[in-house]
């Protein structure tokens, strides 16, 4: 797992977009976005929501269980709305962009069109403060996604707006959803 890559990468992504686009898609070949970006950076959030949970905390706070559920609550949103998002982005693409189904290449999209979520959610993990700070990143992913949907899917001017609002608000709202959804249940289930 090389993270100098995948920091490369986020910040290519934030930066410039277009550019960032235009490396993915031409990579030959593509490489697996799960295996290098999407795990890593999920991995790497849930450490630091764990430190954050124990040092920010105080150990006198926190326990082992409210630890653990803070990680779980982090990484299950956050894969899952992975997954919600690709399946999403690839409906989107079949029924308002009259594509064949392609999983692959939706879950590329929103891999790395979640680069912007999931760094907001280790800086808020680290800095809960800030979490004002990762709803102004969440706006920043409509750009992301305008950029990507030329590169990606070589959307049309005319489409283009009404497939970036869908496609931001799947990668968006998805581990927003999951996220209550998980911590409903785990309020039922005790």
């Amino acid at each position: 797992m090389n993270y100098r890559e995948l920091f490369r990468r986020l910040g290519v992504l934030i930066v410039a977009p277009k550019k960032a686009w235009m490396e993915i898609v031409s990579e030959s070949p593509r490489r697996d976005v799960m295996a290098t970006f999407v795990y890593p950076i999920i991995a790497l959030g849930g450490l630091m929501v764990l430190l954050s949970a124990l040092v920010g905390g105080g150990l006198q706070r926190v326990t082992f269980h409210s630890a653990m559920m803070d990680i779980c609550n982090y990484c299950i949103s956050l894969f899952g709305g992975f997954f919600l998002a690709a399946y999403l982005i690839d409906l989107v693409g079949q029924k308002y962009l009259m594509r064949s189904a392609n999983m692959a290449v939706a879950q590329l999209f929103a891999g790395y069109a979640m680069g912007v979520v999931f760094a907001a959610d280790v800086v808020v993990a680290i800095f809960p403060q800030f979490f004002i700070f990762k709803w102004v990143l969440m706006a920043y992913t409509l750009y992301i996604v305008w950029e990507g949907s030329d590169v990606v899917f070589a959307v049309g001017e005319e489409r283009r707006m009404t497939f970036t609002a869908l496609a931001a608000g799947a990668v968006v709202v998805s581990p927003v959803f999951i996220r209550m959804l998980f911590n409903t249940l785990s309020n039922l289930l005790g």
